[in-house]
């Protein structure tokens, strides 16, 4: 996050604004866009508009508490409540909400159960990469892990320097391969800094994954990302089928559904959860246009 988004991140969440944004009903239309709401009775309403669409979906729960028992019940009864709607849906899981730092085996154990669940049905869970502390003990889960469950997917923040050689690594494998420029802390020494070139790094991880076997998953909302990402796929000989875009909820939907309509896969990622407010303030940070939307409602409701 930006030295500029930090102090409006704090505005957001501050307890006026906080309060003001919930009694108002604020906070909740303008969560409307990002996200689908606190339960999955919310969220399977939005599964199914956005299916309707032509979309594919990635859920990611938003828990309530820092236990890891709360997110692996929530993703078991996710996987049970989708029935056979769960065919083709992903699921992602951040390794802190398996408990990786706390305890490695039983997390390793957790990932496999919910992976083993998730393919038993049709669906896809993919791993998060959370910054560059946990990185290997991430990819040595998921190497763990996808022995038994080839269908689980890594996610490599292209930003970090390592990602490229690792990208070579597991596109060899056919890994199913999230690239993405991560918002965690990394030390200066380990990261790309300036935006143009981690620009630069994702294509690159996008290359060497295309031309290698992978499953790229191209988390990018960005207009040259996507447009260099077809070239790619035409170069190598890649089908529409063999790769996807992923875009947020609530970010250029009209572009998503336009991909879908020339024939790619796109996938919108889709949280939901009791920490839906937490989540909101953070995309609203992201953006200050939207925040200053955000807060103009709010003075104007008051």
């Amino acid at each position: 996050m930006t030295k500029v988004n930090r102090p409006l991140r704090r505005l957001i969440r501050s307890r006026r604004v906080r309060q003001s944004a919930l009694a108002t009903g604020v906070a909740q239309d303008t969560a409307a866009s990002y996200i689908a709401g606190p339960d999955l009775d919310a969220a399977s309403t939005v599964v199914e508009r956005l299916r309707r669409q032509g979309l594919d979906v990635s859920l990611a729960y938003l828990p309530e508490t820092d236990e890891e028992t709360e997110s692996i019940a929530e993703l078991h009864r996710a996987l049970e409540w989708f029935g056979d709607g769960d065919r083709g849906i992903e699921f992602s899981v951040k390794p802190s909400s398996l408990g990786l730092r706390e305890d490695p085996a039983a997390a390793t154990e957790a990932l496999r159960e919910l992976a083993t669940a998730a393919h038993d049905r049709g669906a896809f869970l993919t791993l998060e990469m959370q910054g560059a502390e946990a990185y290997d003990a991430t990819l040595a889960m998921w190497r763990d892990v996808r022995e038994d469950v080839p269908t689980l997917g890594i996610t490599l923040p292209a930003e970090i320097r390592r990602s490229e050689r690792e990208a070579l690594t597991l596109a060899r494998e056919g890994a199913r391969i999230r690239i993405c420029v991560g918002s965690y802390p990394v030390p200066r020494d380990q990261i790309h800094r300036r935006e143009q070139d981690k620009l630069l790094a994702f294509v690159r991880c996008l290359r060497i994954v295309m031309e290698n076997g992978g499953y790229a998953m191209v988390a990018s909302h960005d207009a040259t990302i996507i447009a260099i990402t077809q070239e790619l796929a035409g170069r190598s000989n890649v089908p529409a089928n063999g790769f996807e875009f992923q875009m947020l909820q609530g970010v250029r939907p009209l572009e998503q559904r336009r991909l879908v309509d020339v024939g790619y896969r796109c996938r919108t990622y889709l949280p939901y959860g009791p920490a839906w407010f937490e989540y909101l303030t953070t995309r609203i940070a992201a953006r200050p246009r939207t925040a200053f939307n955000y807060l103009r409602a709010l003075a104007d409701k008051r």
